[in-house]
């Protein structure tokens, strides 16, 4: 069984209902048993919006579930497509307050770590398999908030496949800006894309 942990984030300024949280729930909801079914074990968490928090938060995530894949869902509330996200920068903007309506008090993630973390995940293909059903995009990096902090840890203290995708606030009907059911779907697909990259390949049997 491949474990997949899936964390969402909750209220933030200028997002007191969060819609990651309901993505995440009805992930879990239509697709658990599928994906239980394909040998995915799928593990869903919120993560706090506070920049003090969300560390250990996710440390206690990490070491509940031993997850062998870790994807995060944030809210990017102003942009219209799903955002699979390319890399997570060792820099936190410091005049966006968080849920705490506390700032971070240093510009950086980690210090003395490298300025830049690569996603570990096939961004291209992921985004090839989400845009079937929703409207996808790549992005070159995951910001400067508590999303981009996230990301940034979980590629320093993780080995295996690590991902993150930005979501719009949903809407119904459309292909400009998806609803919630096709951003599930559409979240489905990178989990069982990514599981895939996960899973041991082992030598053909000699003959």
């Amino acid at each position: 069984m491949i474990k997949v942990l899936v964390t969402a984030f909750g209220a933030f300024p200028g997002a007191p209902s969060n819609p990651t949280m309901a993505l995440a729930r009805e992930l879990e909801r239509r697709h658990g048993k599928r994906l239980a079914r394909l040998s995915i074990g799928l593990h869903t968490r919120v993560l706090p919006v506070r920049f003090a928090d969300v560390e250990g938060a996710l440390s206690a995530a990490l070491e509940e579930v031993r997850p062998d894949v870790v994807l995060h869902l944030g809210l990017a509330a102003r942009r219209a497509a799903l955002s699979v996200e390319r890399r997570a920068l060792n820099r936190l903007g410091t005049l966006r307050p968080d849920a705490a309506r506390a700032f971070a008090g240093s510009g950086v993630v980690l210090p003395e770590e490298p300025f830049q973390r690569l996603a570990r995940w096939p961004a291209q293909r992921i985004r090839a398999a989400m845009d079937r059903v929703a409207v996808t995009r790549l992005s070159i990096d995951a910001g400067d908030y508590v999303c981009n902090q996230t990301l940034f840890l979980t590629l320093a203290r993780t080995r295996g496949p690590v991902g993150f995708i930005h979501i719009p606030r949903p809407r119904k009907g459309g292909r400009r800006r998806p609803g919630l059911g096709a951003m599930v779907e559409a979240t489905a697909c990178a989990v069982i894309s990514m599981a895939g990259s996960a899973r041991p390949v082992f030598p053909a049997p000699q003959a």
